[in-house]
């Protein structure tokens, strides 16, 4: 009859050799099969992080809604206006769709801004927000500055500009 282990380290060192004696015991046919189902679930994990990663970086362009026919779709962010050049015709009503997805602790105040002091036009777009800005379009055609005096350097910022072209009726 054999003494039972008395100390832990001799209970783990049992342990440890029964789990052995049942490695050797097992076929590797049987042994192969798990790792096989390892490396697909390992897979799968994978590709469910790279998804994720990729709806967190590109979802905003994923389910965005496009803007309403007659409107204007404009984005500012850090990098600027996009589109770089906003067309709108001399003397009517302009309806913007104006987005950002830049954080607050980006912005100055927290805000974007859209200003062309020569158009009356001065308007603010808090962080991560999105809405309607109904413009009269001045009667006098040309080529203007717009400019987010918020970020970036603000107005003396190259990058932070825009135009705005007002073309005859």
């Amino acid at each position: 009859m054999t003494s039972q282990p008395q100390t832990r380290a001799e209970r783990w060192a049992l342990t440890l050799a029964e789990r052995r004696g049942e490695r050797e015991r097992t076929p590797v046919a049987a042994r192969s099969g798990s790792n096989s189902a390892r490396k697909v679930a390992f897979g799968a994990i994978v590709a469910v992080v790279l998804a994720a990663g990729g709806y967190l970086a590109f979802g905003d362009f994923l389910d965005r809604p496009a803007a309403a026919e007659g409107t204007i779709d404009v984005q500012s962010s850090m990098a600027g206006f996009t589109p770089s050049e906003i067309r709108v015709e001399a003397g009517t009503t302009a309806i913007l769709d104006w987005w950002t997805d830049d954080a607050a602790v980006h912005l100055d105040g927290g805000v974007h801004t859209m200003i062309a002091p020569e158009l009356g036009l001065e308007e603010a777009l808090p962080a991560e927000g999105r809405r309607l800005v109904v413009w009269q379009v001045p009667d006098r055609p040309g080529t203007y500055d717009v400019y987010c005096e918020t970020c970036c350097g603000g107005k003396d910022s190259p990058q932070m500009h825009g135009k705005i072209v007002i073309e005859a009726a």
